[in-house]
């Protein structure tokens, strides 16, 4: 095979291997969050050191952000206890504060901002503090890992840090 050839296929190659790469490159942050993100972290800090793990070590939940604008989440502490009278309207005051402590979810519409932000327009929220609220968010998305950033947690110290994996 001439050298040309031989170049011509690397060339061809390289570019093949790389074109995905570039293409998520040129996305916008929009396009880079639609989908289905599973959580793998979610902790507490304050001053950028740790201070807690929100939903235990190993929590679960999703993030759902839709092309026309819509997203959903919820994050579970896994083990939380289960109520002694199998009814959910009937727990303990104890039973109640670990469910509540172990559980957030919300929905509502997000907006992208000009600085790279994210505004979530929270519609409802099982922290009824946020409800009908605008909160802003810093993401950054890396290839299938999306960093949330929080600025003000929900536990009122500190702010919070989501680390998710995309699902889909």
């Amino acid at each position: 095979m001439p050298k040309v050839n031989l170049i011509v296929l690397a060339a061809v190659a390289v570019f093949l291997l790389a074109a995905p790469l570039a293409l998520g490159q040129g996305q916008t942050l929009q396009e880079q969050m639609v989908g289905t993100w599973t959580v793998v972290s979610a902790v507490n800090e304050v001053d950028g050191k740790k201070i807690g793990d929100l939903y235990g070590p190993n929590p679960q939940g999703q993030f759902v952000f839709t092309r026309d604008g819509h997203f959903s989440l919820f994050i579970v502490r896994p083990g939380r206890p289960k109520f002694a009278s199998n009814n959910r309207t009937t727990g303990t005051p104890e039973e109640n504060k670990e469910a509540m402590a172990g559980f957030i979810s919300e929905f509502g519409t997000y907006t992208i901002n000009s600085d790279g932000s994210v505004t979530l327009h929270i519609v409802a929220c099982s922290f009824p503090n946020w409800e009908a609220t605008d909160q802003e968010r810093r993401v950054q998305v890396i290839g299938d890992e999306m960093k949330v950033a929080v600025p003000t947690a929900s536990t009122g110290t500190g702010s919070s840090v989501i680390m998710l994996r995309r699902a889909n």
